[in-house]
């Protein structure tokens, strides 16, 4: 099974941004048959509430179609789009290159993928199993991983103030600050008016620009 045809790179990147930000990538773990024997399965799923954006990702990457079950108090429907194994095994690696936040996620589900398929047709033994717990842990620990934003630290540059020319010392956390004090803003200010009043326009409003003679 292939991307289907039509994909590019543009929007490979586009679809990729949309799993970083609302993408689910886990390898989950059920019991299987009335031994409760354990089996472990890779799933991929991408989740919105506006359904014409799935339905793009659909006609570009295949999957299928479903309303969410809502848990707790939802305003909105919310639509998924899951993929099955053999989806998520042509799928996944073509994203791949573009994903950020979800890249590590994707190596561990793909290596997954690839040593569950290793042993499509022999019974699974405990090794196997033991590497499939291994893979569903990682998964865990992975979605627990916060990222904080630190902000950089704050520099000062000399500037000029829009108004009196006086240089004042301007934050980089305020880079778009143009006077040295509020005095020096409220003139301006005033000035503008005045000189919207004295060619007939209202003091405030409007983008019209008046050039002095």
């Amino acid at each position: 099974m292939t991307v289907r045809e039509g994909v590019t790179s543009i929007s490979l990147e586009y679809i990729a941004g949309l799993f970083d930000g609302e993408g689910t990538l886990i390898v989950g773990k059920y019991p299987k048959g009335d031994n409760r024997v354990l089996a472990y399965r890779a799933f991929m799923a991408l989740v919105n509430t506006y359904v014409p954006i799935l339905e793009k990702v659909q006609s570009l990457l295949g999957g299928k179609i479903a309303i969410q079950k809502q848990h707790g108090v939802m305003t909105r429907a919310c639509f998924v789009l899951t993929f099955s194994s053999n989806e998520i095994r042509a799928v996944l690696p073509q994203l791949l290159p573009y994903l950020v936040i979800k890249k590590e996620q994707a190596e561990v589900l793909l290596a997954f993928l690839e040593r569950q398929a290793s042993n499509a047709s022999a019974p699974v033994s405990e090794e196997l199993l033991q590497c499939y717990e291994v893979a569903y842990q990682k998964m865990k620990q992975l979605k627990v991983v916060r990222f904080e934003y630190i902000r950089p630290p704050e520099q000062f540059v000399l500037v000029p103030c829009a108004q009196c020319g006086k240089e004042f010392s301007r934050s980089t956390r305020y880079p778009r600050k143009m006077y040295c004090s509020d005095w020096c803003k409220r003139k301006t200010h005033w000035t503008r008016s005045n000189r919207r009043v004295a060619h007939g326009l209202p003091a405030w409003g409007g983008l019209l620009s008046i050039k002095e003679n």
